[in-house]
């Protein structure tokens, strides 16, 4: 059963059981309420607690799905230590329009963390997430995709943190997921992240490309719903052994390295995007990767774009029309050390 409460002193964070809350947040210029949805397991021993947090933007639905599932799957009698936290939905407005910024402030949940108390309904949002979920946690999931923008190489993520112990726990966590490749990215693509705030107080913290297009995936969705099983048994929430998720035929599972943005392939013209290589192959420096089509031009060939470095191709551009500027692909190498 789903309960509306107030965001400070209403929630139960530690009785043993399960619990479904609608956290609501009151708009500030009309008599309605962003109804944020909120799951809470704790067992009868205390351990660590795991948050996974879902539709950090609007249009990206791997991660509702698969969390949705774990919560209506998962037996709370089976938690055997810790506490699970799992928000499905965290940008309802976004999600409700299929965006990927709430449209009632033109906000982006992932650029305004750790928020504000008396800021807009966005930042009021991050603040709650910041003070009340962030701060009880000992591991945090993230769970993205691509959107309508890109496509990226289905991977768990984290960025590349100088507390070389804290490194190590995020890789080793992000290899639970099974997922084709464990991508150690920059944390300069801009600031706000829900991410980086984890990472700052010392949580592990763990990110995750896991669709794109606006869609759902079946082997995506099972990622999403059963890489956070994984994790709950490694960190002694759940007694059961690990469950293997990487792909038949998979020789490995690969940790790349894209930490420097001036080497993100951007688009030297406007025009139409058409990649030349397969998501997730491997290219060396020189090989054609993109081109871009201008239709003023049809006399013309387009403009070939190609790799700078030896690497996997992590990101393509999914939209078709590209702007000058816009990355049109990511190459990442493979971490050796």
């Amino acid at each position: 059963m789903s309960h509306d409460i107030t965001p400070s002193g209403a929630i139960d964070w530690d009785r043993p059981g399960r619990r479904f809350y609608h956290v609501p947040f009151t708009l500030d210029d009309a008599w309605e309420r962003v109804r944020v949805p909120l799951y809470i397991a704790c067992a009868l021993r205390p351990g660590t607690t795991v948050v996974a947090i879902g539709g950090t933007h609007g249009d990206e639905y791997e991660g509702p799905v698969g969390l949705k599932n774990l919560i209506g799957a998962l037996d709370p009698g089976a938690l055997v230590a810790g506490r699970l936290i799992v928000i499905p939905v965290l940008n309802v407005p976004a999600f409700r329009a299929a965006r990927r910024g709430s449209p009632l402030d033109g906000r982006n949940m992932n650029r305004v963390f750790p928020g504000r108390a008396d800021g807009t309904i966005t930042e009021r949002i991050a603040r709650f997430v910041t003070d009340e979920v962030l701060a009880r946690a000992h591991v945090v999931i993230d769970i993205h995709a691509a959107g309508g923008g890109f496509e990226i190489a289905r991977c768990a993520s984290f960025h590349d943190v100088p507390d070389r112990a804290l490194f190590r726990a995020c890789e080793e966590t992000a290899l639970l997921f099974g997922m084709p490749f464990v991508l150690v990215y920059t944390s300069g693509m801009g600031t706000g992240l829900l991410t980086e705030q984890a990472e700052a107080t010392g949580k592990i913290t763990i990110g995750g490309e896991f669709g794109y297009g606006a869609s759902t995936d079946l082997r995506e969705v099972r990622w999403a719903h059963h890489g956070v099983l994984n994790v709950l048994r490694r960190f002694g929430l759940l007694a059961s052994p690990v469950e293997a998720l990487t792909p038949p035929g998979l020789d490995r599972q690969r940790v790349v390295v894209a930490t420097d943005i001036d080497r993100y392939v951007t688009a030297p013209i406007r025009g139409v995007s058409e990649p030349l290589v397969p998501l997730g192959a491997y290219v060396t420096a020189g090989t054609p990767v993109a081109r871009l089509h201008d239709f003023d031009r049809i006399d013309e060939p387009g403009v070939t774009i190609h790799a700078d470095l030896d690497g996997y191709v992590l990101v393509r551009r999914f939209r078709a029309q590209t702007e000058q500027g816009d990355v049109v692909m990511v190459i990442g190498q493979e971490r050796t050390t």
